[in-house]
């Protein structure tokens, strides 16, 4: 099991007992550094080997569709405004090779 910190807990980490204080943004940058990307956790299950197969045979039917063709569907508005600077959303680092 993968232990997960943020960065003010790894910074917190970093002070308890030091001479010396490093900030959140100092960590920050250093994971960046290090190779890491910030992303939201992933909350949804991942997709089974039917669910795969499903999706692909669905796209190779509809590979072909024209503009006109995709004008005539009707999509769900998944727009997210944000109203206040913060959205207090979880963030995790991951690396990526």
């Amino acid at each position: 099991m993968r232990q997960t910190y943020n960065t003010p807990q790894i910074a917190a980490d970093c002070n308890d007992g030091a001479s010396t204080s490093v900030s959140v943004r100092t960590v920050q940058r250093t994971v960046i550094t290090m190779g890491s990307q910030s992303r939201r956790p992933t909350r949804v299950p991942l997709l089974t080997a039917l669910q795969k197969a499903l999706l692909l045979s669905w796209t190779r039917q509809h590979y072909y569709c024209t503009v006109d063709d995709w004008k005539h569907v009707t999509w769900p508005d998944e727009s997210r405004f944000q109203l206040y600077r913060t959205d207090a959303r979880v963030r995790v680092w991951r690396q990526h090779p």
